[in-house]
């Protein structure tokens, strides 16, 4: 009898050597020789753990004995579909509607066949069959297994995934690549920013910087959101004729709670800036806006024109990094930091930090000791084998004095790559960093564990320095795209002490080719009951 996933068999893969693991959710690569992904998802299998392996032939044997489920073809003309075999082997037809495993074709609906296989008991099937529902399935790579004696827990657990459904911006035909951002408010309240984008020519085809901004907000910490609220200025700006667009890029809680918003302003859906950036702020935990305001009446887009939702608190200051420069990117302008001692009232420039005009991408904060770090990317402005090593070898600079004086750019060791990267503050006893796998490891060069680019991956280190091998949040096999995976986070819990702090990831998700919506994440380094509907 089909069940939600409980004493399922472990099984041994037989005659494969790519085969994997993966959770039954919408869009996921189903076999490791095709490219068809899940069109449908029935509620009884949704998240389940399902075998990517050959659609010409899967082999297994049991090596402890328990429930498998298998899927095949309804028996129609037209169909390849093992339902005889399952039923001479044992397997018994459940009471589920045939659904479209994938395609939209009659012959690709599935039915779905449970057995209590024996240990010791071998099966083998032609084309095709998916099976799912096991507890283990050896010899297949299987991350969340590899993955389990991490010292942190994330939701949706069975990482990796696809996280939990935030903005469906595919119902809409829409799209959103940037101004991903989080803060909590001193009220409790959580406030999450993502551009509204077309996903047509207008925009990229869904990867250009048109559109405007929109938050929604959550009164339970994270838990359930309130509907998208338009930020009044961006949207003006993109109807109007001043930029073509104006998109929220950074939001931070300064130390008296009035919140801080940084706005980039464009020329095009290209990435090419226009203006220097301006900031609004709100003394009401975001119920209304006051701005905009300049950071300096003097500075040009050749000066200020950048910033990665670096944005970060030290000593009662809040901090910006910035790079300057219209180009979308490299060659580039200066990277300073801006500081602001008046909770937002005002801001100037400190320094400049010791990067490659050229460098692109940042993520910025503060360690324990009161050092503030700063990482870049430069890989864009390489080739070849050293274009691979960067995207491992991040650089790094280190300011001990409040970010007037820097050290000497070094690197730190992302062993799956890391691109468009974002680091937390401290969660327990863990910095945590997330982003892109990179973009430039082809498959046939990976070494030993290396996933390959394009996936959404997270690092944690004690120092901020150090990072562990890293553990995939998304697999690119789990999309209908790739995945540029831009990102933001934020502590949860930091104003109420009787709630437990966690660390809320947001980021966005490809639903086909360059159009995306957003997606959430959770991490906690105690287990947490998160009762939210994944998609």
């Amino acid at each position: 009898m089909l069940n939600a996933g409980e004493g399922g068999a472990v099984i041994q893969v037989a005659g494969e050597t790519d085969a994997e693991v993966l959770s039954f959710r919408t869009d996921a690569l189903l076999f490791t020789d095709r490219t068809y992904r899940l069109h449908q998802v029935p509620d009884l299998l949704d998240g389940r753990r399902f075998l990517m392996s050959s659609i010409d032939r899967t082999a297994l044997n049991v090596v402890q004995g328990g429930e498998l489920t298998v899927l095949t073809p309804v028996p129609i003309e037209g169909a390849t579909s093992e339902a005889a075999l399952l039923e001479q082997q044992g397997f018994i037809k459940q009471d589920l509607n045939p659904f479209q495993l994938f395609g939209d074709q009659e012959r690709n609906s599935v039915l779905t066949y449970t057995k209590s296989v024996e240990t010791g008991e071998s099966y083998s099937w032609g084309k095709w069959v998916v099976v799912l529902g096991f507890e283990e399935a050896r010899s297949a790579f299987d991350r969340a297994m590899a993955d389990r004696d991490r010292p942190y827990h994330v939701y949706p657990s069975d990482i990796p995934n696809t996280g939990i459904l935030f903005v469906d911006q595919e119902k809409d035909g829409r799209s959103g690549h940037a101004g991903i951002t989080v803060t909590e408010c001193k009220n409790g309240d959580v406030l999450a920013f993502y551009q509204n984008g077309a996903n047509d020519e207008s925009n990229w085809m869904g990867h250009g910087s048109g559109g405007w901004s929109e938050y929604r907000r959550s009164t339970d910490g994270g838990m359930t959101w309130g509907e998208p609220v338009v930020f009044d200025y961006s949207r003006e700006q993109w109807y109007g004729d001043d930029v073509f667009s104006a998109i929220v890029y950074s939001l931070i809680t300064a130390p008296d709670g009035t919140l801080v918003a940084t706005v980039l302003r464009y020329r095009n859906e290209r990435w090419v800036k226009a203006k220097a950036p301006v900031y609004f702020l709100s003394h009401d935990h975001g119920d209304s806006w006051k701005g905009p305001f300049s950071f300096d009446e003097n500075s040009t887009v050749e000066d200020i024109s950048m910033t990665m939702n670096t944005s970060f608190l030290r000593d009662g200051e809040v901090f910006i990094v910035f790079r300057g420069g219209s180009s979308n990117m490299a060659p580039g302008g200066p990277h300073t930091l801006w500081v602001s001692g008046d909770n937002g009232r005002s801001f100037h420039r400190r320094s400049v930090l010791p990067f490659n005009d050229a460098d692109y991408y940042w993520a910025a904060g503060t360690l324990d000791n009161g050092e503030i770090i700063v990482y870049t990317y430069n890989a864009h402005q390489l080739s070849g084998d050293a274009r691979r090593h960067a995207e491992r070898n991040i650089p790094y600079t280190i300011s001990k004095d409040g970010g007037r004086t820097w050290s000497e750019p070094r690197t730190a060791y992302f062993a799956k790559g890391i691109r468009n990267m974002q680091l937390s503050e401290k969660l327990g006893a863990f910095y945590f960093m997330h982003g892109r796998s990179g973009s430039y490891r082809p498959e046939g060069e990976l070494e030993a564990g290396d996933p390959g680019p394009g996936n959404f991956v997270l690092y944690y280190s004690e120092d901020g320095i150090n990072w562990d091998e890293g553990v995939l949040l998304m697999s690119r096999r789990q999309t209908a795209g790739g995945g540029d995976c831009y990102s933001a986070n934020a502590i949860i819990g930091k104003y109420d002490t009787e709630m437990p702090q966690r660390l809320l990831i947001q980021s966005d998700i490809s639903y086909r080719g360059s159009r995306t919506n957003m997606h959430h994440w959770w991490v906690s380094v105690e287990p947490l009951d998160f009762s939210v509907k994944r998609r």
